[in-house]
Parts: structure tokens; C-alpha cells; sequence
């Protein structure tokens, strides 16, 4: 595990905002245009401002959806709506929600982690624009916004039994928003602390959630260091900068796999098929058998469980074309020995691609292409077809804990969108702003 660290964050004010839900927001990136507009509306100070700005017309270079977040952030502070905590802190995080009927809470903390790219394991691929659109993002606010969601082990729990001490205290955040309550508790206690940081440093962190921002906080720390290492140098220095910087840390939530409930979702594909092919049905039929059901519902109930949990050996996934249904599709046994026995080429998403998407549709690099999107709704899914924005929709089953786990702990890398953790982690709890530069005489 990288070194951990209490931090001075900065959290919206009480007194100047007296309804804290109306300024929280879910991760910018599952964030519609819908949902984007009515977090806009819903409160002025809201950290949708700053995790998701609109684009307006007339942008430039440097009057953009960036920089109007930074100016929104620096007003925000001058105006004391939001204020820095006095002391180092850890923030104990709880979320409350429902599953299956039966409310289940989950406990973690969030910390100032510092930045190792060889001590994180990583279980997702990542893709180009949206780690471009957060790096010019951080380079204006120079502040985590959101954090990342970490993964930690520890069969004894004894984290866990020393973080639920602090849900004796007054929670300084209580609210419920979208089905799921969310409260923080800020601890600055020493034993607790030092103790929590001591535990940590023997554990393995795996990111479950925040790819993209654990890799652009990874390149701006680089960012950084070069503009040090610039001015260090015409300033004709030799000695070593005094202290770490906060760059060189990333706030992030962890939270231990062994003694939480995680439900994992699966991420849904869409996929535009081009006009000279006549029958993209067909195709499937080569390769699987293609039963036709009455409606989503169906394929749902098919799909509710892992292949881990299901028992089967088989690739199921839910099919829907517009014209033609619901299909429920089972990949023919002959293609089995065409799968490699890594984790990551064994999951559902994986032999989706590689087995239909890729050589029925010609959809190779989704990173590039306009072909292909995602979403977590199935009923969006759907929908989207039926407006014909895209050809096809494919239904998956969600990805199993343990199947991330493994390709994690195998250095292994899953494909785009293989996984959607519930509850999502709430932005606008708490801000970890960069104040230190680690040298007292750069002003990079």
C-alpha cells in the first residue's frame, strides 16, 4: 500500500449552505446531459460546476468549462462557502442503501494517498479522451474534486472495528439522496489515525473505481515535477526539494473487501451495424444459439447473476434489436477453445468482444470508434435502440468481485466498462486541494 495521510480538507460550509444535498453530485462520469442540467438548476453552488461544466459556445483556450470551474472553486472559498478543516483528518465514509429488499451499509475512509503507479493494482483499460479532459481539469483547479474508490483486504477486520468507533461521533454530513444514505464523519483523533495509517501499509490497494483519475493524477504529478524541476533550475538549485507535495498525493476512499457489501453491475454495449450488412442476426446464429423471449424482464432475470455464482460454464448475454425483439444468445460450445484461460479473456465482456462484437460487426477499437457506446440503464439501452440512435443493444451479466480481484492481483487489465460499483461515491463531501509545492522557494 502507498503511504497514507490525513489532510486539511475543505467541505461546503454549514452556514452558508444550510441544505448540503442540494450541492452533492455522483461521479462526473455517470452524469447525463439530463442530470447535468438539473444539477445546475438545483443549486448555484452545486459541485457540478466544477466536476462537470458545461461547454458554451464561443469557448477558447482560456475561457473554458476549466477555467469557469476554477474561478466557481476560488470564489466558493473567498466567499467562506466552503472552509478548510483546522486539523488533518481522515473522513470515515458511510453509505446505507438497499439490496434485494435488505438494507446493507458499507464503511470505508477517505485519505490523501500517495501517488505509486507500481503499488496500485488495476483491473480496468482506460481510454484517451475522458483522461484528457480530466488532466486539463485538475490543471486549473489544482484540487481532487472526487475521489478515487480503493479496495483493500484485511481478513481480521481489525480497520474496520477501529473506523466504526468513529460512527460514535456526530456525523458532520447525514443525507439521503437517490434511495441511498450517505454520512461523514471527520476523525482527527491521533490513536485512530496513526493506527488506521500503521494497518494500512501492509495492505494491497486495488482501485474498483476512479481509472481515469488515478492515471491523470499520475500524470500531473509528472506535470509537475517537470515545472519544479524547470524553475529549481534556473533558479540554479541543487539541494532537494523540503517536503512531498500535495500533488504528490490523491484523495481516495478505501474500504475493506473482506467485511463490505459490493454490488457490481455490468455495463451494457450498444453498437451501431453497418448498412451493407443484411442480416446481423445471421451472423450471431454462426456462432451461438439465438432464442428469441418476450421482453427485457426476461433477459434481466437470465443475466441477474455472475458466471461465478450461476455455476455455468457457458457465455450467455440478452440480445435486442427493434424490428425483432429480445434474444437470449448462448455462444456454441466450439468456440470455447478460441477463449484463453487468463482471467481477464474469460469474463462475459471480454468474450463478448471477442467473440461477437469484433468479428461479426468489424468493431475493433472502441476507442476510436463511433460505433459502440455504453450504458448502465438496460431500459436506456433499449430506448436508445428504439429512437435509432444505435442498431443493437447486448445485455450482460455483471462481473463478479472475485473475477476483479483476480485480474488485479495478475496485473491483468479488463476491458472498458466492465464493472459499475453500487453505491457510487458522492463528489462535493470533500475537497484535497494542492497548497504545498513541496519546495518553499518554487512557484511552479
Amino acid at each position: 500500500m502507498p503511504k497514507l495521510k490525513p489532510f486539511k480538507g475543505w467541505r461546503y460550509g454549514k452556514e452558508s449552505v444550510h441544505d448540503l444535498a442540494s450541492v452533492l453530485a455522483p461521479p462526473y462520469d455517470v452524469i447525463s446531459t439530463g442530470q447535468q442540467n438539473e444539477l445546475y438548476k438545483k443549486n448555484r453552488c452545486n459541485v457540478i460546476h466544477l466536476i462537470l461544466g458545461k461547454i458554451k459556445k464561443g469557448d477558447t483556450a482560456h475561457c473554458n468549462q476549466y477555467t469557469r470551474a476554477y474561478q466557481a472553486l476560488d470564489q466558493w472559498i473567498s466567499k467562506g462557502i466552503l472552509i478548510q478543516d483546522p486539523v488533518p483528518s481522515i473522513y470515515v465514509y458511510v453509505q446505507d442503501y438497499k439490496e434485494a429488499g435488505k438494507t446493507k451499509t458499507r464503511l470505508g475512509f477517505m485519505a490523501a494517498m500517495r501517488i505509486d503507479e507500481k503499488a496500485v493494482l488495476m483491473h480496468e483499460n482506460t481510454l484517451a479522451k475522458p483522461k484528457k479532459d480530466r488532466l486539463a481539469l485538475l490543471k486549473e483547479v489544482r484540487t481532487n474534486l472526487s475521489p478515487i474508490f480503493g479496495l483493500f483486504e484485511d481478513r481480521k477486520g481489525t480497520v474496520q472495528k477501529i473506523l466504526k468507533k468513529s460512527l460514535s461521533l456526530k456525523p458532520d454530513i447525514d443525507v439521503s439522496l437517490d434511495g441511498v444514505r450517505h454520512r461523514l464523519y471527520v476523525e482527527n483523533r491521533d490513536g485512530h489515525v496513526n493506527r488506521i495509517s500503521e494497518l494500512m501499509a501492509s495492505k494491497p490497494m486495488m482501485i474498483a473505481d476512479g481509472h481515469h483519475r488515478f492515471e491523470v493524477a499520475c500524470e500531473y504529478k509528472k506535470w509537475m515535477q517537470a515545472r519544479v524541476a524547470k524553475v529549481r533550475h534556473k533558479a540554479r538549485r541543487t539541494s532537494p526539494p523540503q517536503s512531498a507535495a500535495d500533488w504528490d498525493y490523491v484523495m481516495t476512499y478505501f474500504s475493506d473487501l473482506r467485511h463490505n457489501p459490493f454490488q457490481i453491475f455490468p455495463t451494457h454495449r450498444l453498437i451501431s451495424i453497418q448498412k451493407s450488412m443484411k442480416d446481423p442476426l445471421e451472423a450471431l446464429r454462426k456462432r451461438g444459439r439465438l432464442r428469441p423471449v418476450l421482453s427485457l424482464r426476461t433477459v434481466l432475470l437470465a443475466l441477474s447473476k455472475t458466471r461465478e455464482s450461476s455455476g455455468q460454464k457457458g457465455y450467455l448475454f440478452g440480445i435486442y434489436k427493434k424490428k425483432e425483439g429480445f434474444f437470449i444468445f448462448d455462444l456454441a460450445t466450439k468456440f470455447f477453445p478460441k477463449i484463453k484461460k487468463n482471467p481477464v479473456d474469460q469474463l462475459d465482456v471480454a468474450v463478448l468482444h471477442r467473440m461477437l462484437i469484433e468479428p461479426c460487426f468489424k468493431i475493433k477499437s472502441i476507442e476510436k470508434s463511433s460505433a459502440i457506446d455504453f450504458t448502465r440503464d438496460p431500459r436506456e439501452a433499449q430506448t436508445r435502440v428504439d429512437q435509432g440512435d444505435f442498431d443493437m443493444a447486448f445485455f450482460l451479466r455483471p462481473t463478479s468481485l472475485n473475477e476483479m480481484i483476480s485480474a488485479s492481483k495478475k496485473g491483468l487489465k479488463m476491458p472498458q466498462k466492465s464493472t459499475y460499483f453500487y453505491p457510487k461515491l458522492l463528489s462535493g463531501l470533500v475537497f484535497h486541494r494542492f497548497e504545498n509545492k513541496g519546495d518553499s522557494d518554487d512557484q511552479a
